[in-house]
């Protein structure tokens, strides 16, 4: 039986591709980033593995592919994105030649991976792109750049994603402002080159597109249909027309890079001039893939049937589908509509916010005729079940469990109880915060006195999730730690990995941001939320919050209410054991 690895994680590409290759009889196994992905519902997944860039360090997560494709020895091997893609490329000599890996072609990744050098194939090709430049951020200052861009420019990172640094991705932005432009440089490694352009009004357009060895053989055109105001993906599309002069960029471009495989070429067109620029190329399966396939344009299987060689190569490109489709990302858009209500909101006026929510809502009747949501599929309901139950849980049930008063009852100790029980002897405590230099550091500190002083036999260790590690702790936990009694100094910062974990590690986590972590990248057997634990009579408590920022006070809050929260389980501990 063919079989294919598919990795990724999304409601979107990801699971497209699942479905495309699943109804044509291919056994689907996946790599998914993410554990609470809804896309792992599909009924068409055989087996997943949850291999990540949080919990593994990148040269662990090739590794974990390359053994898992040789033991599958899988037929076809499908990534989403470049956090898959880049490390396959680089291992590509490693895997079996009877394993096809739907990869783009060296010219491809060399050229149109980075937006600088994209934009040259373009203009070598005769493509109208932005007016820009490649510039150092590091002394460039925002008045330098408004007075050659004007008060409105486009920042971008070369690459969508770092080839060396695959856990975050590197953000474009729209700029209108010093302030914007400033909390830009602050989230941003400036050390770095970026593509400075001038910023171009008009609506997203996108090619998307099938070529074998430089021979377009598929394209489908859609439109935004609705515009996100600071820019990034589209939640609601539309199918349109092909456009010819947007079609000839494509060819010529996949021409001039001997194209092999699948990809977007994204437009933006102005609807007063009826010109348009060339963004970018996403040289792999992309966002909008739901809707070409609803349209009847279907590229994974194509692409499919390319690699496996069932393929006839066309000698004009098809782009005969249905004009009138429609796709929405569900939770996107209902995020969209809810961040634009707000800015209109604040901006304009309520009633101008209260109507354009209005209005969007009311498209949503179209899902009775010609749209889909990019997650649901008559016979295969569950993705989209379980992503209207996420949605349902965060924006309502979160927020309703927060109002309730914390449950200070044997329910939640008791579980722990028996657990320190169970590996008292052999078992470790482990703390687990976002950066480990503020909360996670004092309450192991404490933790190791208290077991010292009353000869409880655990060993103690704390993590964090950032991904910088050996930072020290801020003077002002420092300073509230040794009021305490405790030394924070030569505390350094510590990654927490899923290899740093076994079954016989009781994880201690502060709030519902750690929790959501730990669901998403970690499989950990005993994880308490320490707020729990907090002594009724300091008040109801779902987190421990990060003090980070808020000055000496809030650290001494934050310590006083770990402290008590230990004491409070030690002490009932000691009261089990007696």
């Amino acid at each position: 039986m063919i079989s294919a690895l598919v990795l990724g994680e999304d409601t979107r590409s990801f699971l497209s591709v699942i479905r495309s290759l699943g109804e044509m009889g291919i056994s689907v196994d996946v790599v998914c980033y993410d554990q609470t992905s809804p896309a792992l519902k599909s009924k068409w997944i055989n087996k997943a593995w949850y291999y990540n860039y949080q919990a593994y360090t990148s040269d662990q997560w090739i590794a974990a592919i390359v053994a898992l494709i040789e033991e599958n020895a899988y037929s076809m091997v499908f990534p989403c994105d470049e956090r898959a893609i880049y490390p396959l490329l680089a291992n590509r000599n490693k895997f079996n030649v009877a394993t096809k890996l739907a990869l783009p072609n060296k010219r491809v990744r060399d050229n149109l991976f980075d937006k600088h050098l994209t934009k040259k194939v373009a203009q070598s090709c005769g493509v109208s792109v932005a007016r820009g430049d490649l510039l150092s951020l590091e002394n460039t200052d925002y008045a330098s750049l408004r007075e050659k861009y004007t008060a409105k420019f486009v920042v971008k990172p070369t690459e969508s994603f770092s080839e060396h640094k695959l856990a975050s991705r590197n953000k474009v932005a729209i700029i209108s402002s010093e302030q914007e432009y400033v909390h830009y440089l602050q989230h941003s490694d400036i050390a770095k080159v970026f593509l400075i352009e001038e910023y171009f009004s008009g609506t997203g357009e996108g090619i998307s597109l099938m070529a074998c060895k430089g021979q377009v053989q598929y394209m489908f055109a859609h439109t935004r249909v609705n515009e996100p105001r600071t820019g990034g993906g589209s939640s609601y599309r539309k199918a349109i027309p092909v456009d010819p002069t947007m079609a000839d960029a494509c060819i010529a471009m996949c021409a001039a890079t001997d194209y092999d495989g699948v990809g977007m070429f994204e437009f933006k067109r102005n609807p007063a001039t009826n010109e348009w620029i060339l963004i970018e190329v996403n040289a792999r399966f992309w966002g909008s893939l739901p809707l070409a396939i609803h349209a009847g344009i279907d590229f994974p299987r194509y692409y499919a049937d390319y690699l496996m060689g069932n393929y006839e190569l066309k000698k004009a490109p098809v782009t005969d589908y249905n004009t009138n489709a429609y796709a929405r990302s569900f939770t996107n858009d209902i995020y969209d509509i809810r961040g634009e209500m707000q800015y209109l909101w604040a901006t304009v006026n309520p009633f101008t916010a209260t109507l354009n929510a209005a209005k969007r809502m009311a498209s949503m009747a179209r899902v009775l005729s010609s749209e889909k949501i990019d997650s649901y599929q008559a016979s295969d309901k569950q993705p989209f079940a379980e992503e209207f139950h996420q949605l349902v849980s965060s924006a309502v049930l979160d927020k309703l469990t927060r109002k309730l008063p914390t449950r200070r009852s044997d329910t939640i100790l008791l579980p722990l109880l028996r657990a320190l029980y169970a590996l008292e002897g052999e078992g470790r405590l482990v703390f687990v915060c976002y950066g480990n230099i503020m909360r996670s550091p004092l309450a192991a500190q404490f933790s190791s006195i208290f077991l010292l002083n009353t000869g409880l036999d655990f060993t103690v260790d704390s993590f964090g999730f950032h991904q910088h590690e050996n930072r020290q702790s801020p003077p002002e936990c420092i300073a509230a730690a040794r009021f305490l009694g405790i030394e924070l100094t030569e505390h350094r910062s510590k990654r927490l990995l899923q290899s740093h974990l076994t079954d016989k590690d009781i994880v201690f986590i502060f709030d519902q941001k750690n929790q959501f972590t730990i669901d998403k990248y970690y499989k950990i057997k005993y994880v308490f939320n320490l707020a729990d634990f907090i002594p009724a009579g300091y008040g109801n408590y779902d987190e421990i919050s990060d003090p980070y920022g808020n000055g000496q006070d809030a650290v001494h809050r934050c310590y006083l209410l770990i402290i008590e929260a230990l004491k409070n389980i030690f002490e009932n501990y000691l009261v089990l054991k007696a």
